[in-house]
């Protein structure tokens, strides 16, 4: 299977995100991807409202979560968005990656302990099913819960490399959802994850990974290093280790680096360009042309 590409939505306010989404489309991209972002500091649109705006105004590119954080909501809410979602995507175009975030991903702002985070992760995977399904739910508080209209389960990506994570997604997940990892570390989680999966006599999940890049139309020396840089201020990590850890180059040479992830077993990847969004989205169609050539019928916007 040829390796999708996808984009992740430009995340600052100034930014159309109808305009994006057809430009995503126009390039012949995959996916159109998004985080979840709630009180970080960062400016950011929210994710849900986002995705559920490119769905809206597109057909037939997929649209996905990278991930989505459903402990930072009641679990009847998250299982709520999430089932308008599909049907606002027509059932079956939504990927949905779920992760847990970290101590600053805003759980202080919605008065919730960050330390309850992977046991209300936990949770809400065993509720989804039977939400989405609109079946009377038993919540962990003990009230009831029936949503509708019912909805059907999406594929579940499940984030994270801790432990933890990787025990919930060879649980839960269709697939697990790398970030920022170099093609041999995903090779090595995928051998933990196979036999974790075996324990729950589950397939082991299939492979996606979100990552950092920077494209630019003609060969440039600095490019790499200037990616690599923008990703040790943002995570706080070496730029040596950053350097490991992007793509960059003209889309001849990010096509050759991407192709290491597919080589790895990578079937999705979601890309956060630097610099200009739509000069970048232009280049990654480009990038995707080279990895999969011809591989998805062309899609259109939305007539609606």
């Amino acid at each position: 299977m040829p390796v999708e590409i996808g984009i992740f939505l430009p995340g600052a306010a100034d930014e159309e995100i109808r305009e994006a989404a057809y430009h995503a489309v126009d390039a012949e991209l995959d996916a159109i991807w998004s985080g979840d972002h709630l009180a970080n500091g960062v400016p950011s649109l929210d994710g849900m409202l986002a995705l559920a705006t490119a769905a809206a105004v597109t057909e037939c590119i997929d649209i996905g979560f990278a991930v989505y954080l459903p402990a930072l909501r009641p679990h009847v809410c998250a299982a709520k968005q999430i089932a308008t979602l599909q049907h606002l995507t027509g059932g079956d175009r939504l990927h949905l990656g779920i992760g847990v975030g970290d101590h600053d991903s805003g759980y202080a702002a919605v008065g919730l302990d960050a330390a309850t985070r992977g046991r209300r992760t936990d949770e809400f995977l065993q509720l989804l099913p039977s939400l989405l399904a609109g079946e009377p739910t038993t919540l962990p508080h003990g009230a009831t819960a029936q949503l509708a209209p019912a909805a059907a389960v999406p594929p579940l990506w499940i984030g994270g490399s801790a432990p933890a994570a990787l025990r919930r997604a060879a649980r839960f997940g269709d697939g697990w959802f790398a970030e920022l990892h170099t093609p041999e570390e995903v090779r090595t989680h995928a051998a933990v994850l196979s036999e974790l999966a075996e324990q729950h006599d589950r397939e082991a999940p299939r492979l996606a990974i979100a990552i950092q890049g920077s494209l630019v139309e003609r060969p440039d020396d600095r490019v790499h290093d200037r990616c690599a840089e923008n990703l040790a201020a943002s995570f706080g990590i070496p730029v040596d280790d950053a350097r490991d850890r992007v793509v960059a180059g003209t889309p001849e040479q990010v096509a050759e680096q991407l192709a290491t992830y597919a080589e790895a077993g990578v079937e999705k990847i979601a890309l956060a360009v630097d610099g200009d969004w739509h000069d970048s989205c232009d280049l990654l169609g480009q990038v995707r042309q080279i990895l999969a050539p011809g591989g998805r019928p062309k899609c259109a916007r939305s007539s609606k």
